[in-house]
């Protein structure tokens, strides 16, 4: 059991290191990925040896060394964090990075620049197969039609994107459209969000979003994630104005 105490706190400290010195620009994000996959593996194997043991203990009437319960509790958090900052279906996802509510036309990033910040991925949408891919694997994600002025939605989508945490790198209220940029609440993998508002003959508007990974070849469903979340939070805000209105 000597190397298990000894892996244990080892594969703890590389997880901590791994996502902090991405965080920090210390390390590549290949490199971070990797080693702490490999620590989330050893602390998972830690925690199930360690709850065989405690387990054992119970059974015996043995007292369980508090060193080695705090080890176990250590490496749970690992795995615990993993399957946290996962989206549903995040593992099985698509492997795309970029998702947008509209597919022919998605909303094109005017002030976020190809050089802000590190990024592996284009700011051009790819379309074609990952197109494809998105209608298969997200057909609920789509642009969102409300019979509210514009400028009313715009106002009531930077409100949404605010509260959502996003940092915004520029708005431009004379297009109805917006910039930002969200990270991941783990690695704070940076993400870049674009938010269109299009006037409708009728009055109404159009509202389209995207969101896009700088890094990765798939995003876990993260981007998916972000737009449903801030749809459904713009829709509620939005019923609620058309009920003020009447």
């Amino acid at each position: 059991m000597k190397i298990i105490n000894w892996l244990g706190p080892s594969a703890f400290l590389a997880a901590v290191i791994a996502t902090l010195g991405y965080r920090f620009g210390f390390i590549h994000f290949r490199l971070s990925l990797l080693v702490f996959a490999i620590a989330l593996l050893i602390c998972s194997l830690v925690l199930v040896v360690g709850i065989y043991r405690l387990a054992a203990s119970i059974f015996r009437k043995e007292k369980f060394p508090l060193e080695s319960l705090l080890l176990v509790l250590a490496c749970a958090l690992i795995p615990l964090l993993t399957v946290s900052n996962l989206s549903s279906g995040g593992l099985s996802a698509t492997m795309i990075h970029d998702i947008t509510t509209d597919v022919d036309n998605p909303p094109m990033f005017v002030f976020i620049k190809a050089d802000d910040g590190y990024r592996v991925n284009s700011l051009v949408y790819p379309g074609g197969e990952v197109s494809a891919k998105q209608r298969l694997a997200y057909p609920d994600i789509a642009t969102m039609i409300v019979p509210l002025p514009p400028r009313r939605v715009y106002q009531k989508a930077v409100f949404v994107g605010s509260l959502m945490g996003w940092e915004f790198i520029a708005k431009d209220l004379a297009a109805y459209r917006y910039e930002a940029v969200a990270k991941t609440p783990l690695f704070g993998f940076v993400d870049d969000i674009a938010v269109r508002i299009t006037p409708l003959d009728n009055g109404g508007s159009a509202i389209d979003v995207r969101s896009m990974s700088r890094v990765g070849i798939t995003d876990l469903g993260t981007n998916a994630k972000r737009i449903r979340r801030f749809l459904t939070e713009l829709d509620a805000v939005l019923e609620q104005e058309l009920r003020n209105i009447q």
